[in-house]
């Protein structure tokens, strides 16, 4: 009996032979590894705002240079992959292009990002990222308007498809 109480007081009493807080030992820093290293070399002076300004940039040019009459779809590879045909088939039909509309596909192959404008080319658009969680960015004269995600591919078209004339609509109209 007395052996057992021995047994448990020991067991117990871990916590008072450590001593105070400030003279116990302190926890090795963990070493960065090449993950975390090669995260920090590519993030290191990112500008976000000057992210967003190439993203316009980038747009902009590939609207510029967008040679499709409307109501067409135009295509843009990033040369990483093709994106499968049956999910973009679906997508180019869940968006039907809207009067006076065109789009333009940019293919990244594990993604594909979306861009629909109207007349004039540029001017109103929308940039849709088709990913796990599809987003969209509704751009006026360069400015971003307005900004949703939603929680898969069909929802996305489902929302979408309602809204489109509205974002290419000229407030004029």
């Amino acid at each position: 009996m007395a052996d057992e109480k021995t047994e448990t007081l020991e067991e117990t009493k871990w916590w008072i032979d450590r001593g105070p807080v400030k003279d116990r030992e302190k926890p090795v820093a963990p070493v960065p590894g090449i993950i975390e290293k090669w995260a920090y070399e590519l993030l290191r002076g990112y500008n976000q705002d000057q992210a967003a300004k190439n993203l316009v940039d980038i747009n902009s040019r590939l609207l510029k240079e967008l040679s499709v009459t409307a109501g067409e779809w135009g295509y843009f590879s990033m040369d990483v992959g093709i994106y499968p045909v049956e999910k973009l088939a679906k997508i180019k039909n869940g968006l039907p292009l809207p009067a006076g509309a065109r789009g333009l596909i940019v293919d990244a192959g594990y993604s594909v990002r979306v861009v629909i404008t109207g007349d004039p080319v540029g001017q109103r658009y929308v940039d849709i990222n088709f990913t796990d969680a599809p987003a969209l960015d509704y751009w006026v004269n360069g400015v971003l308007v307005q900004e949703r995600v939603f929680s898969n591919v069909g929802e996305a078209l489902k929302r979408i498809r309602s809204d489109l004339p509205r974002y290419l609509k000229k407030a004029e109209d």
